[in-house]
């Protein structure tokens, strides 16, 4: 072969080659920058919906948790019992919360052997019109309880008057605790012992 043919053949071969390059560049072009956009797409609407579910998670958190705070603002009202159910509008606790606290003071208690009865009285530190002194005497199991209305005076309530006849009692140590109630207050002495012959 000649030296002209062989460099014939050598340039047809590299411009061979090149067209082959140029081809396989042009159609890996074209091949890519569709599947490359339609990748971008699908990975831009996958991220888009991967971003919106996380997004729509969390927003149920902040509503849900907005109503917890609610319930406790309308506990201290005392429209609602702890369990959300309306308080009946005279039920006892209702009543209770409401009583101030006053002392009642036993001043006598003891057995008077010329009336043969047992004789108690005493004061509630309070001063309003309406109230009941209530005296409970117990013994060995037993429990006489009497009642009667208050009678104010300028500086308290006086819890005086109270005689239980020896045929509603038996002989022993008995217990009496005087007590005193309104509509607005209550209270309760210390317990005083006396004997009945």
């Amino acid at each position: 072969m000649t030296a002209r043919a062989r460099r014939t053949l050598i340039v047809s071969a590299s411009v061979l080659l090149v067209a082959i390059a140029v081809i396989a560049a042009v159609l890996t072009f074209t091949a890519s920058p569709p599947s490359s956009p339609a990748a971008q797409g699908s990975a831009t609407a996958g991220s888009s919906e991967s971003t919106s579910t996380p997004s729509a998670d969390p927003s149920p958190t902040p509503q849900a948790s907005a109503p917890s705070p609610a319930a406790p603002t309308t506990a201290p009202t005392g429209t609602t019992s702890p369990t959300g159910t309306p308080a009946p509008a005279g039920s006892t606790a209702v009543r209770v919360s409401k009583l101030a606290r006053v002392d009642v003071v036993t001043t006598f208690a003891g057995w008077n052997g010329l009336s043969h009865a047992v004789e108690v009285g005493g004061y509630a530190a309070v001063v309003e019109p309406v109230g009941t002194c209530t005296l409970r005497l117990s013994h060995a199991g037993k429990v006489v309880t009497l009642k009667h209305t208050a009678s104010t005076d300028a500086t308290t309530v006086a819890c005086g008057g109270f005689s239980v006849p020896r045929s509603q009692l038996t002989a022993g140590a008995w217990t009496a605790v005087l007590g005193y109630r309104s509509p607005t207050s209550a209270g309760e002495a210390a317990a005083v012992t006396l004997t009945v012959p």
